[in-house]
């Protein structure tokens, strides 16, 4: 029996409901109500977040050429998709691509849209290797919408990246997951909540969300955060180190934010307990003894390395997989014992596999003694690791790196809090507290995500003036992460030399 549809008389007109208006109102209402009240306070996209949405623009056409039957709907006004939609199904056609349809106040597009025997299939194309709820909600609301315009729906299937798809054979590029149960489970729950985003986006008072650190960051940071936790102090029971979701919600529900009105009895483990009195008694704490002894042992020369990599989703060189991480940029400065700082880099500026040119420019600059220090080691390392496997003849020299990396990262993890660290110990958080001459507020690029999108730019583009231009921002963000290191480590060094 097709689902019933709802009563919408009498209210005044809203822009459709989207399958990602819905997403975002079943993971928070105040979101749906921000984006239909105050859609000026949207950020603009961020680079890596537009990488995103190109890696998912140029999957596209792969998975729609697996089925050489299909009609594309190319209307972006949803009322003309709509009805070139029922022209093509009229018609007789039995594979549609961004299928149209409208109904309850909501507006969906089918990636893929088959007909068989018993119906219609509806195939999500999904830039991922697994099965996420949200790719299963808007699945959830898709069929609703078919239902209610009496188009049969047959079964809902998700057309994932296949993991075992090795470059340069894409014939197995695509795996097909069926998901018709799970989405007709999640279907009943689609028209209330209908009913729900409808009453959210006419009310004119926000709704009272209760914040949180995994509901406002995962799966990723809600583009309304910094309004929605104005009133959230800098330092707050979110920004303890390694608290627990649901301690710092229970805290929120009970009106907890600042530290100060923390509960005497409320358990902390003594990294918290430092944090929290570093923040109570608005000074640093350094344990100057344990920073000198980690200091004690770097050994000259001190290299200060860090990669930029890219994951693209479509593999693109010989044996690569799905989403393989591969360097294409690295940067190290080189400390003497006698103070003299030199710098070493390289980026890789066209479309052939970076790995090897940039694993030789990079022996040839790291000496075979002397520290590595990186930020966040595991990263590094991963790299490391990464070419070693892909080249066995430098093995060793490889090796010999990973032997010697030193992370900065964890020193300042374990032995120096300050309150305007915020909680975090991120290299752009700690740089401006300990280096206030340093900053990446005057780079076009600002994070690490945005690196292989800028990388990704340069690459494409066919202006030799933009391709100068990436260039160079990519060297200048490279740089000044291993430059912030160096003078960081001066400051450690610094600091530690004081009397406890």
């Amino acid at each position: 029996m097709p689902a019933q549809p709802l009563s919408f008389q009498n209210v005044p007109m809203l822009s459709y409901l989207t399958t990602a208006k819905y997403l975002n109102g079943s993971h928070c209402l105040k979101r749906l109500w921000y984006e239909e009240k105050h859609p000026e306070k949207t950020p603009s996209i961020s680079l890596s977040q537009q990488r995103i949405f190109d890696q998912r623009k140029a999957v596209k056409p792969l998975a729609y050429s697996q089925f050489p039957e299909g009609v594309l709907i190319d209307a972006e006004d949803p009322d003309v998709a709509v009805r070139q939609t029922k022209t093509a199904m009229r018609r007789g056609e039995s594979c549609l691509f961004n299928a149209a349809f409208r109904s309850n106040g909501a507006f969906v597009q089918c990636d893929i849209l088959q007909k068989d025997e018993k119906g219609w299939h509806i195939i999500e194309i999904r830039v991922a290797k697994r099965i996420k709820k949200e790719y299963l909600l808007n699945l959830a609301l898709r069929m609703y919408i078919l239902d209610t315009s009496d188009i049969p729906v047959s079964a809902t299937q998700l057309m994932l990246l296949n993991e075992a798809c090795v470059y340069p054979d894409f014939s197995n590029l695509f795996v097909f997951e069926d998901v018709t149960d799970k989405v007709n489970l999640l279907k009943q729950g689609v028209p209330d909540s209908l009913q729900t985003f409808k009453t959210t986006r006419h009310r004119d008072i926000e709704p009272n969300v209760l914040i949180g650190k995994n509901l406002c960051n995962r799966p990723y940071r809600c583009p309304f955060k910094t309004s929605c936790w104005a009133f959230v102090p800098k330092n707050s029971v979110f920004t303890i180190p390694k608290i627990k979701d649901p301690e710092a919600t229970a805290l929120a529900e009970k009106g907890i934010f600042h530290l100060s009105d923390l509960p005497a009895d409320f358990s902390l483990t003594p990294s918290q307990s430092t944090y929290v009195n570093s923040v109570l008694e608005n000074r640093p704490a350094i344990n100057r003894a344990a920073i000198r002894e980690e200091l004690a042992n770097l050994q000259y020369p001190i290299h200060f390395l860090d990669f930029e990599a890219d994951r693209p989703a479509i593999p693109r060189f010989k044996g690569f997989k799905v989403y393989e991480e591969f360097p294409f940029q690295y940067s190290c400065h080189v400390l003497q014992a006698d103070g003299v700082v030199t710098h070493h880099e390289y980026l890789h500026t066209d479309i052939t596999d970076p790995r090897l040119p940039l694993l030789q420019s990079l022996l040839a600059h790291i000496s075979d003694r002397g520290s590595i220090v990186v930020y966040n080691l595991s990263f590094e390392r991963r790299i490391l690791r990464g070419l070693a496997e892909s080249f066995p003849e430098y093995t060793s020299a490889l090796q010999s790196i990973i032997e010697r990396l030193w992370d900065q990262l964890t020193v300042l993890r374990k032995h120096y809090e300050h309150p305007d660290f915020c909680g975090s110990k991120s290299l752009k958080t700690v740089l401006p507290v300990l280096v206030p001459w340093l900053s990446y507020e005057a780079l076009d690029i600002q994070e690490g995500g945005d690196a292989p999108a800028v990388w990704n730019m340069m690459l494409s583009t066919t202006n030799e003036t933009e391709k100068q231009k990436w260039n160079q921002r990519l060297r200048a963000y490279c740089k000044l992460d291993t430059l912030a290191m160096v003078e960081i480590h001066k400051v450690l060094q610094e600091k530690s030399t004081y009397p406890a």
